[in-house]
């Protein structure tokens, strides 16, 4: 039998933290981004809002620059809870006021290759890690 290969994992992203904007001022957590392109975002969520919503958003593109953009967004679908093996639940949402600058560094972020290649990590060293606990 061949030993086992080691995990190693080859897409990885930053967490993109997304928050909405509140009628008085400051910020509440909304959900993680997945699937983010130059139109909009899936926004993983437990509460999705209902299709036609309109928002304010500030995404946290995360990554060594902290690039922050904010947009006005519109509710275009939503998913619900699928179950434990099921799609996440969330909403996608297609931006609808991007400013040209914001336009520019989503662009990059879309534009970026998402390979950073993570550490390898042996089968052996991985069960001497939960021997160890």
């Amino acid at each position: 039998m061949a030993p086992p290969t080691p995990a190693k994992r080859k897409l990885l992203r930053p967490p993109m933290r997304i928050e909405c904007v509140r009628e008085g001022g400051g910020t509440h957590f909304l959900g993680y981004g997945a699937n983010l392109s130059e139109s909009g975002v899936f926004v993983q969520c437990l509460a999705p809002r209902p299709k036609g919503t309109q928002l304010k958003l500030v995404l946290h593109l995360g990554g060594p620059s902290g690039t922050r953009i904010c947009s006005e967004a519109e509710v275009r679908w939503t998913r619900g809870y699928g179950g434990r093996k099921g799609p996440s639940a969330g909403m996608g949402l297609h931006f609808t006021g991007l400013r040209a600058g914001d336009r520019n560094a989503l662009a990059a972020s879309c534009s970026t290759p998402a390979l950073v290649e993570s550490a390898v990590i042996d089968a052996a060293r991985r069960s001497e890690r939960r021997n160890e606990s």
